[in-house]
């Protein structure tokens, strides 16, 4: 009983220590720039955090790189969970990292890679990340006035460059997808597959796949036994991705395939439709082994 009590007062004791005496916001800094990749700020608030876990909480947590026009995302809240036993040797191994109200630039980030094809001189890799979720995140786009789209959820479990990663993804107004995912920073490409996609009480299974480099072009392969396309479409957020002959930049490159077996709009009632938003997709193949994301 003495030890269960003694046990949080010794916790708060050595991250206090190694707060005040270890340089611990910037040794916290160089952990999570190696892990992104990136240029990783704690701008704002430092604060020793003992619940729901030992570790750091506050605000401001900005990435950046130097060859971009500004931050690639911020933070308005941080929590950052750190192992115990390393940080008696002056180490930092973090558990877990939860952002909380932000903003994500996915224009901003650049690499040499264009669409995936194509692989850059230098090896890129991102260090593991064993849990990692974010909330209440704004992705921005520029030369589009009120068409961010809102990240209310987004977690993921087991992450690492070009290894299969659960995760769950819920967006306002939009839909809830879970699968998993894989990155491949060489390539600056992200696959998604064994997805299940639901919307307005819909559902739809399929696969994805992520270009980041001179443009952001997002592809999907999708289908599912009976869509009513009016209640599909209701309330989606205009993303410039219309079939006109509009010359406005578009924010990204959407490339949709929908493959329905009982499809229903107003009055109209048709089998074995095939859809397309976009070009399109070209993926390629993506592995996906039985319950990798279950």
């Amino acid at each position: 009983m003495l030890l269960l009590f003694l046990l949080p007062v010794v916790a708060y004791w050595a991250v206090d220590a190694w707060l005040e005496s270890s340089g611990g916001r910037r040794m916290l800094e160089r952990s999570l720039s190696s892990r992104a990749g990136m240029d990783v700020r704690l701008q704002g608030d430092f604060d020793l955090m003992l619940l729901p876990d030992i570790g750091v909480s506050g605000t401001e947590l900005v990435i950046s790189d130097p060859q971009a026009a500004g931050p690639l995302a911020r933070s308005a809240d941080y929590e950052i969970s750190v192992a115990l036993k390393p940080l008696f040797d002056g180490q930092v191994r973090i558990d877990w990292i939860r952002l909380t109200g932000g903003e994500i630039y996915p224009e901003r980030y650049r690499s040499d890679a264009s669409t995936g094809s194509e692989k850059p001189a230098g090896e890129v890799k991102i260090p593991p990340i064993d849990e990692l979720t974010i909330r209440d995140f704004e992705l921005v786009f520029s030369g589009q006035d009120n068409q961010d789209l809102r990240i209310d959820l987004f977690e993921v479990n087991g992450f690492a460059d070009r290894q299969q990663a659960p995760f769950r993804l819920e967006m306002d107004r939009m839909a809830q997808v879970e699968g998993w995912m894989r990155f491949d920073a060489a390539a600056s490409r992200l696959d998604l597959g064994s997805l299940l996609i639901s919307r307005q009480g819909q559902n739809m299974t399929g696969k994805a796949c992520l270009f980041i480099g001179n443009e952001v072009s997002v592809q999907l392969v999708l289908e599912a036994d009976v869509i009513d396309l009016d209640l599909l479409r209701k309330d989606l957020p205009d993303a410039g991705m219309g079939t006109g002959d509009s010359d406005e930049q578009k924010p990204l490159d959407m490339r949709v395939q929908l493959s329905v077996g009982e499809l229903k709009s107003g009055e109209v009632l048709a089998h074995g439709v095939v859809m397309n938003l976009g070009d399109d997709p070209d993926c390629g193949l993506i592995d996906d082994p039985s319950g990798a994301a279950r």
